[in-house]
């Protein structure tokens, strides 16, 4: 609707020039025969170069005269001396440029393959025409060399442990350059790290053993802490509260078996050795003897759990 709007307007301009200059050969009016020649003119330069700009809010016309900077004009309707003036239109947002993969060799020579992706965005129009001739160039290489650099001089553990670090180190030192260039950086991310096969089935190796090694730790630790109580427990055991566990352990190794009882020694060797674990406290003798009164009330309660 709008374009049809501008060429019924135009259309409208070159009919008026056309009705005033045929009044004037009509009138033999020199004067208003110059004027629709210079109106004719004005609208030709206008139809056929870059004289009326309409900018957007975020565009920015940086203009040259004679090739001469002379300032920043925009938002809105401009107006541009054909010819005599030139210009280069900045767009003021935020600039997404992808920084393409590229391979790189850390420190513990393993070859990663990086890539990353910049955000940032011109604050001053004229430097960012004026002191670089693509700011958008210029920073994806300066960020890839950088990369090399810094992951260079980095083993794999540490790049993988210090991602933030260095999207922070990048985007100050590309600060520090694009300054100049009138842009501020508002962020550098590495996207992508491609670590090779072989590398990554190692370290998932790796990381299995040392979750194994906790885990083994752990259990180890809470077996130490269950000795300990056990040990602080049985201080003031007389024997027949030891007994009693001796019966107990004998009534769990049996269960899930036939209801036969089984001794693994004989009553008077058992006796000995149960005598010599818990110090002597109870003697042989008076183990066997117990072991004798209670081996017919075992297999009863053995039998009843079946």
């Amino acid at each position: 609707m709008r374009d049809v709007l501008v060429f019924v307007l135009i259309l409208g301009i070159v009919l008026a020039i056309l009705s005033l200059l045929a009044y004037a050969v009509i009138t033999r009016s020199i004067v208003l025969g110059i004027i629709a020649i210079i109106i004719g003119g004005l609208l030709f330069l206008a139809w056929t170069t870059d004289m009326l700009l309409r900018l957007k809010e975020y565009e920015r016309a940086v203009v040259f005269r004679f090739g001469r900077f002379v300032g920043v004009r925009g938002p809105g309707w401009i107006f541009i001396l054909p010819y005599i003036e030139d210009y280069r239109i900045v767009d003021l947002r935020i600039q997404t440029i992808d920084v393409p993969k590229q391979e790189v060799v850390t420190k513990d020579n393993i070859v990663l393959m990086i890539d990353a992706v910049i955000y940032l965005r011109v604050v001053d129009p004229a430097k960012a025409v004026l002191n670089v001739d693509d700011y958008k160039k210029a920073s994806q290489l300066f960020v890839q060399a950088m990369i090399r650099d810094l992951i260079g001089s980095m083993t794999l553990e540490e790049v993988i442990g210090n991602i933030e670090k260095l999207n922070e180190k990048l985007k100050e030192e590309l600060a520090k350059i694009a300054k100049e260039w009138g842009v501020e950086v508002v962020s550098v991310q590495i996207k992508d790290i491609d670590i090779p096969p072989g590398i990554k089935e190692a370290m998932h190796e790796m990381m299995i053993a040392e979750k194994e090694k906790q885990a083994r730790t752990q259990r180890a630790q809470a077996m130490k802490i269950e000795l300990e109580a056990i040990k602080d427990a049985t201080k003031d055991m007389n024997e027949r509260v030891l007994l009693y566990f001796y019966l107990e352990a004998l009534k769990k190794l049996a269960e899930g078996r036939a209801t036969k009882i089984i001794y693994p020694l004989d009553l008077s060797t058992l006796a000995r050795a149960i005598s010599q674990q818990i110090g002597g406290v109870v003697p042989a003798e008076k183990i066997e003897s117990d072991l004798k009164k209670y081996e017919d009330v075992l297999k009863k309660v053995l039998s009843s759990s079946k």
